[in-house]
């Protein structure tokens, strides 16, 4: 029984494992520049639920802002973490708040900046993986 507590001794490095390349490297930049961004934005979500401001707060609203100031630290984490789920769950958060913006503009605003960042860090992250696989295929 004890043997399953006992660490086990390190994997061997063999010449199968992938080298670290520079749009490898790219991508990671990319993901912990885009975890900040999260995070902040997170917090931005926090506030105006701690301090919603003047205007009527009806149900739909609280639940937008209580869904993100979840979501968008969660996938900060994620994606400073370079994990595959970060990017998920960022993905996730990024196409709900584009739909989220241009559905009910009534009650978020028009949010067009964040709407164009979001959509153009959802292609930057389609074209980095796309070079990263490709590298790594050759």
């Amino acid at each position: 029984m004890l043997h399953l507590l006992r660490p086990k001794p390190p994997m061997p490095v063999t010449g199968e494992d992938r080298p670290v390349t520079d749009w490898t490297q790219n991508l990671v930049l990319f993901f912990r520049v885009l975890a900040l961004f999260q995070i902040a934005k997170g917090l931005v979500h926090w506030g105006l639920l701690i301090h919603p401001g003047d205007g009527p707060i009806t149900a739909e609203y609280l639940t937008g802002n209580i869904y993100f100031a979840v979501l968008d630290p969660v996938a900060g984490v994620g994606l400073w973490l370079t994990s595959s789920w970060g990017a998920v769950i960022w993905l996730l958060a990024a196409v709900s708040q584009i739909a989220i913006s241009i559905g009910f503009p009534e009650i978020f605003g028009e949010m067009w900046p964040l709407i164009g960042f979001e959509f153009a860090a959802i292609i930057g992250y389609i074209f980095l993986t796309w070079k990263v696989a490709k590298v790594a295929d050759e």
